[in-house]
Order: structure tokens, then sequence, then C-alpha cells
């Protein structure tokens, strides 16, 4: 308990220093910030009443492993988001937005004209015509501008969707085995919904408030031109306030999306797990570990509407200081010069004054948004680039291979990660084609690695792979993979029909189908079940045991015709009943094929033709089970025993 504690208190140290120091001064110059420790309080409506429970709560938060980037978002993320929206859609709104904005001013100005005109009386329809014409125009354009301006964004968060989900469905397993399934979902989740629901209606607004921000000016510099000696450091001190709250807010979001992963983890954890923590009875550790996550992003969530109440002010109080500059000088310069500054142009000129403010102060916030949301293209278009499996291969493998699955490993070696102990090395296999064979060892012996290697899963450090004597790392994955049948010990089923998850592309016919599971023995189950055939399959395939999907997951095998199945500790979670009935339904939908049976039940090997003892990586007994039983002192008669003692 007090290793444990200890343990616990070193996990919660870590946690402390989630937040940084972001909003002080030298945090807007410097790239790289100095980390700071600070306390996460736990709220008082989820904090525990014993010292004993916070230490247990406090799991580390940065577990997630996601990198951090600091630092300004690089021009490379814009420019992912803008060539995926497309040029040709881009160059249409760009076009129809400035029309758009000139027609605006030109029907103000011609509002004023109007307004001058000493014999406006007399051409009312005229300058109705005119102004109505405009007004027309600016609807239609505002259309096109709108209409474009979405359907752009709609391109770039499609084509970073599809791109990013390819890529992650191409990913070794050593990407899944190392990052945590919450930043994945964070990923999917929160970032794709900042694309889809925030960039695209951000720049839009962004262009639009620009084009009225120049078109005050413009309009304010034609009736005051004096107006710009104070336009010009009223600018400066918009840009400051506007890249010292950016920097800001651009690395509370990158907390933020680093605090949100360990929930999504941890939910999707606890989902999983729901029924091991209720038989120990954990719920309320698991709800104080959820809680306890929970305010730590809180804490970042806080500090982001800090700094946005704090934007609001600032800006409010400059924008104040605008509207008196911009009419004081109007006033001036009417009083000075009534003949050039007429009451109409004095008119025009406050009204485009007052908004102004309104104008620069969302030209603020939208920058800040948009460099905030290029975060989520920033990492979506990182999953995008992460290394991925070779499947394109342009290798020419005949046709009919391989005719026979003889399998032969030449001093092979894998070895998951470089700072790992190899989980084999030259090790030297020779399986030949039909054979039934069985892998068996201890936990961490490499049983599940050597048959990994097969698929090309496990990463081959060393030596040579041979599949009907040929190399399988000169074989395109898609066609080494959908020559071998594996069997895992969770099958999962997709929802959609039975006949789906075994004929997904449509490729055999229903009697093919039938005959298929009556070699796995499924005939009378799929038979009686509602639909047959085009019966519905639940998620997960619920609506089965795991008995039946291990043996759905065979009849996908025997009809695709494969040369060789593994069955990876496929029986570890099956009775005795149902694992009997898989292994003879194998054998004989299998009978002149290759069949590997990784298992840790021993009694489920005794009926193979040859059984394989690995130890630390190594072949340490090799050949058929009464031989090997028969063996004194031998590794497999010993498990054996072991196991028959412990029943």
């Amino acid at each position: 308990m007090n290793a444990q504690r200890h343990l616990d208190r070193a996990s919660s140290m870590n946690e402390k220093i989630i937040l940084k120091r972001l909003l002080s001064s030298s945090s807007v110059k410097s790239n790289v910030f100095q980390e700071e420790k600070l306390l996460v309080h736990r709220l008082h409506s989820t904090a525990s009443e014993t010292s004993d429970e916070e230490e247990i709560v406090s799991w580390n938060l940065t577990s997630s492993n996601e990198n951090r980037e600091y630092g300004e978002i690089p021009l490379k993320a814009y420019w992912t988001y803008f060539s995926e929206c497309g040029l040709f859609w881009l160059s249409i709104y760009i076009v129809s937005t400035v029309s758009w904005q000139v027609l605006r001013i030109m029907t103000d100005f011609w509002l004023t004209k109007w307004s001058e005109d000493k014999h406006a009386n007399e051409q009312v329809f005229y300058y109705l015509f005119v102004y109505a014409l405009f007004s027309f125009g600016s609807i239609c354009l505002s259309m096109v501008s709108n209409c474009t301006g979405q359907t752009a964004g709609a391109r770039a968060r499609y084509q970073l969707h599809n791109s990013m989900l390819e890529n992650l469905l191409k990913c070794p397993m050593k990407f899944y085995e190392t990052t945590p399934l919450g930043q994945i979902i964070n990923r999917f989740s929160n970032d794709l919904s900042i694309i889809d629901k925030k960039i695209a209606t951000s720049i839009q607004r962004l262009i639009q408030f620009f084009l009225m921000c120049v078109s005050a000016f413009i309009v304010n510099s034609i009736v005051t031109p004096w107006f710009l000696v104070f336009a010009a450091p009223i600018c400066v001190v918009y840009y400051v306030i506007q890249k010292f709250y950016t920097c800001s807010l651009r690395e509370l979001q990158r907390l933020d999306s680093i605090a949100r992963a360990p929930i999504l983890s941890h939910y999707s954890e606890t989902d999983t797990g729901l029924e091991t923590i209720r038989a120990f009875k954990q719920q309320e550790t698991f709800t104080n570990v959820f809680f306890h996550k929970l305010d730590c992003h809180t804490n970042v969530f806080y500090i982001i509407n800090a700094g946005n109440r704090w934007l609001g002010i600032a800006l409010d109080y400059l924008g104040a200081v605008v509207v008196f500059i911009a009419i004081l000088v109007s006033l001036v310069s009417s009083t000075v010069f009534p003949h050039l500054v007429t009451p109409p142009l004095i008119g025009l000129a406050i009204n485009y004054t007052l908004l102004l403010p309104i104008y620069l102060n969302w030209i603020v916030k939208f920058l800040s948004d948009i460099e905030m949301y290029m975060g989520a293209v920033e990492r979506i278009s990182d999953c995008s680039k992460l290394p991925i499996e070779d499947y394109n291969s342009e290798a020419e493998v005949p046709k009919n291979w391989p005719l026979r699955a003889d399998i032969r490993l030449e001093k092979a070696s894998v070895q998951y990660d470089s700072s790992q102990q190899p989980v084999f090395t030259n090790l030297n296999l020779t399986i030949p084609h039909g054979q039934k064979i069985g892998i068996c060892g201890q936990t961490g012996s490499g049983k599940s690695s050597l048959a990994m290697c097969l698929f090309r899963m496990a990463p081959l450090q060393e030596g040579q792979v041979f599949i009907g004597d040929r190399n399988i790392s000169t074989i395109p994955l898609r066609r080494l993979r959908s020559c071998l049948s594996a069997i895992p010990q969770d099958v999962i089923m997709f929802s959609g029909t039975i006949r789906d998850n075994l004929d997904l592309r449509k490729e055999f016919t229903d009697e093919e189908i039938w005959h298929c599971l009556e070699l796995a023995q499924l005939k009378k189950t799929v038979s009686e079940y509602a639909g047959e055939l085009y019966g519905q399959v639940k998620e997960g395939g619920e609506n089965f045991s795991a008995g039946e999907r291990q043996l759905f997951c065979l009849a996908r095998g025997i009809l695709h015709n494969t040369t060789c199945l593994v069955m990876d500790e496929a029986t570890s979670s099956l009775d005795a009943d149902t694992e009997k009935t898989l292994i003879n339904a194998a054998r004989s939908a299998f009978e002149k094929k290759t069949v590997i049976i990784v298992a840790h039940r021993l009694q489920s090997l005794l009926d193979c033709e040859r059984i394989i003892v690995l130890e630390s990586g190594k072949i340490v007994e090799d050949g058929s089970p009464c031989q090997l039983l028969a063996k004194p002192g031998g590794v497999l008669a010993s498990m054996l025993r072991a196991t028959q003692s412990t029943k």
C-alpha cells in the first residue's frame, strides 16, 4: 500500500505541470516557455474526504503521450487548409466578396449624392432605380459569396477527414499500441468539429469585416484625410493587443486539446471495463478519477474564457477612443472646410466611424480564433502524414500464389522498440504445407509475435520469412493478408447483415456462403436467425456469443479460400465444448491446408501433428505431442502437469 501511495504521489506531481505561464508579456516573444508547477486543485463538489482517495485518483494527465507543439502555427497549416478548399472555389469566393463590398460602398455614396442633389425630387425614379440596382447586385453577390465560401469549407473538411482516416487505417500496429485511444478520438471529434463548424465561417467573417474596415478607412480618408494621422498608431495598438492575445490563446488551445484526450481515454476505457469495475466495487474510484481529469480540463477552459473577456474589455475601450477621434476630426474638418466637407459626407463618415470599432474588434477576435482553430488543421495534417505500411507495392506476384502454404523463417528477429529487448532473435522454423501445428509457451515468450510475423504486423529487424517459397517482404500487404486467415481472441463483427460480415464486396453467391456456414457449423444458427443471411448484426456482434463470433470468423476464412489459418489465443475465452467445436470445425474445413494454433490451454494442442514450445523467444522443444510428453523433464510435460495440478 505504501509503494502504491508513492507511485500515485509521483503521478500527481506530473499532473501539476499541465498549465503554463501564458498571460505574461514575455510569453509573447518566446516560442519555448518555461514550465511552471501550478497546482490544480480539485473542485469542492468533487473533493474526496480522505487523503487516501486523493492519492488514488491522482492519475497522470500527461499519460496521453501527446507531443505538445510550441510557438506560432506554421504557415503550412494555412496552406494545407486553403489548398484543400480548391483554387476554383476560393477564386470565386474572393472575387464575389470584394465585388459585394465595392457595391455596398457605391450604394452608400449614391445615397450621399442623392441627398446632396438639389433637384433630386425631379429625378426620384432615376436615383431609386440605380439604388435598387446596386442593392440587388449586393444581395446576389452576398449569396454567391456565402455559398462559395461554405462550399470551399465543406470541400476542405471532407478532404482533411478522408486523408486522415485513410492514413490512420494504414498505420502500423505500433502506432495503435503506443497512442492512447483518447488522442485518436479527439482528432475525429473535437478537431474535426472545429474544422466542420468554425473555421470556414470564421474565415468568411474575417474577410468580410476586414473589407468593411478597409471601406471605413477609405471613406474617412476621402472625407477627412487627417483621420489617417490618428488611425496609424491606433492600428498599431490593435496589432499589439491581437498578437499578445493570440500567443496566449494559441498555447491555451493546445493545452485544451491535450487535457481533453485523457478524459476521452478514461471514458472509453471505463466503458470497456465496466463489468470488472463493478465486480471489484471500484465505481467511486473511477468516478473520482474522471472528475479529477475533468477538473484539469476545466481549469484550461476557464482561463480561455477569461482571456476572451479581457480581450473584449480592452477592445471596447480602444474602440471608444477611435470613435471619439474620428468624430472630433470630422467636426473640425466641417468647421474649417465647410465647402469641401458637406453635411451628407460628414454623416456618411460618422456612420462608418461608429461601425469601425466593431469591425476592428471582430477582426482581432477572428484573427485570434482562426489561429487557434488552425491548430486543429495542424494536428489533423500531422495525422495524415504518419508513417504507414507499404500497401501500394508494385511487386508482381503470380495470380495463383501461394499454391502451397509452406512457411519458413530464417534467422528471424523481432523487436518492437529499440529501448526494449528483442522478442526473439535468429529464429529458424519450417512449417510444411498442410501441417497442423500448435505453438505454446509462457506469457511473453513470443507466441503471438511469431504469428504476427506472417502478416507483417510485427516489425522484422533481421532475417526473412517465406510463404510458398517467396519472401513476404516482396508481397504487397493487401495480397499477403488476403491469403491468410486469422481468428483472434476478440472477434469484432460490424453493424449490418450477416452476409455483409462474411462477404462485404459481394463476391460470392448465397449458395457458396451457406456451404461455408455449414463447414463452420453455423448453418443451423443462421437458418434459425431472423432474416437468415440478411439478419441484422448489432454493433460488435453483441447479439452473438463469443464462440459464434469465432465461428463466423472461421467461415469468412473458408469463404475466401485462404491457404493458411492462424488461431491466436482464439479459444482462451471459450468454454470447453465451444472450444472443441471451433477446433474440430477448423481442422475439417482446413484439412489440406496449414493451421497454426497459438494457445495457453495445452489440452487444445494435444491433437496437433506438431507442437513448438517457446521460451524467451527461443524454440526449446519441437516435435509431436507424444514425443514431447514422453520426454523426461520435458518443458511441455512439466507445463501440462502444472496446469492439471492447479485444477
